[in-house]
């Protein structure tokens, strides 16, 4: 080990540097390792987390990927990070960030059933989503609301903040979206199986490095037919976008929220991941959301205003809000219905299929494609 050891180090002083990819909201000495695809992660992971040398110069590996990304999440002081830069295996490394959710029987429902207003005050979908797992990366889940049926799940594995708390819910958002995406009086899908992959905390926010974990969680343990929620994001992270890429690879469809800034949804992760379906808000007249983001990356529109959902804080709570976190979920729960009738679909096949049955037109100041989510 010994030999092992000076040898990799050497390595590591003869290199060129890897790229450090910089974000807005950083958490100092928080970093994201990223290794070429060819690299052997337990292997380069444990040689580094076990040397001296490398705790000396104020390195820890704090958490190990090896589905969603290849590598690793680690607090690294100054000396620490131009080591592990200089690493030939090392792709690149990325500053973690402070990532947030994204929100500011509904009306919702009632809109995606039908083509065109007024709306009919009834739901009818083409089927339940029985059969398939919803993965929520969220605020996790309150299992035992009744509106769950059963159906929700949660336990420590899948839990990503500091504190675990066995993926229930301590904050309302992530029951809130389980609700539009498989309650049985508010969700799309309201036989889906719900699983919460807790990865923001009590207040709603979290890092980037945890909500990669729960990512990395999802792409190695799912269940197909597989859709991933993720109604939360920050800025620009080329991490976030690869694990999207991983998920989708590995047969999960990612579905992702637009964000509310009112602004181009390329300034923002995951929602410019190329190979999720990225989702914008739109109100109960059909028109853009006042707070959705817009533009080229947007895949498809669904109901985000002033929908009313499950809460967590009892067995029985409601609270209407409003987001692009609230447009995921409906999607998330389409393309649920989308596997249920054929649980063959790829990724592609579901936004394919989403996209081409969606209502086209009908939006007003969309700046984006002017689509509106059906699954009547």
């Amino acid at each position: 080990m010994k030999f092992l050891l000076i040898a990799l180090f050497a390595t590591a002083a003869s290199a060129m540097i890897a790229p450090l990819h910089t974000v807005k909201e950083k958490i100092d000495g928080s970093y994201i390792v990223v290794f070429n695809d060819d690299a052997k992660t337990l292997a380069s992971v444990s040689t580094i987390k076990n040397s001296p040398f490398f705790s000396s110069l104020g390195g820890r590996v704090d958490r190990v990927y090896g589905s969603a990304l290849n590598g690793f999440a680690a607090t690294l002081a100054p000396k620490a990070l131009e080591l592990v830069r200089r690493f030939n295996f090392v792709k690149y490394v990325e500053e973690d960030q402070i990532m947030r959710i994204d929100a500011v029987a509904s009306w919702g429902l009632d809109r995606v059933d039908q083509q065109d207003l007024p709306l009919d005050n009834s739901f009818t979908p083409r089927n339940d989503g029985e059969g398939v797992n919803v993965y929520v990366i969220d605020t996790g889940i309150n299992p035992n609301h009744v509106d769950f049926g059963g159906r929700a799940y949660t336990e420590a594995s899948m839990d990503f903040v500091s504190i675990n708390r066995g993926g229930v819910d301590c904050n309302g958002h992530g029951s809130h979206c389980a609700g539009t995406v498989g309650g049985t009086t508010y969700g799309v899908a309201n036989q889906a199986n719900l699983f919460g992959v807790r990865v923001l905390s009590c207040l709603g926010s979290g890092s980037n490095t945890g909500v990669i974990g729960g990512m990395d969680w999802v792409a190695d343990n799912h269940v197909k037919p597989a859709v991933a929620s993720m109604s939360l994001g920050g800025g620009p992270s080329q991490s976030s976008d690869d694990a999207v890429t991983r998920m989708h690879n590995a047969g999960v469809t990612v579905v992702v929220a637009a964000g509310n800034d009112n602004e181009d949804a390329s300034n923002h992760s995951p929602a410019r991941a190329p190979l999720a379906i990225t989702v914008a808000s739109s109100a109960s007249d059909d028109t853009r959301s006042s707070f959705s983001n817009f533009g080229s990356l947007i895949d498809i529109f669904a109901p985000g205003s002033s929908i009313t959902s499950c809460w967590y804080d009892s067995d029985t709570a409601e609270k209407t809000i409003s987001g692009t976190s609230m447009a995921t979920p409906h999607v998330a729960g389409g393309a649920a219905i989308l596997l249920a009738q054929d649980s063959s679909r790829t990724p592609d096949d579901v936004v394919n299929t989403m996209t081409s049955e969606a209502t086209s037109g009908a939006l007003t100041d969309a700046q984006s494609v002017n689509l509106l989510l059906y699954v009547g």
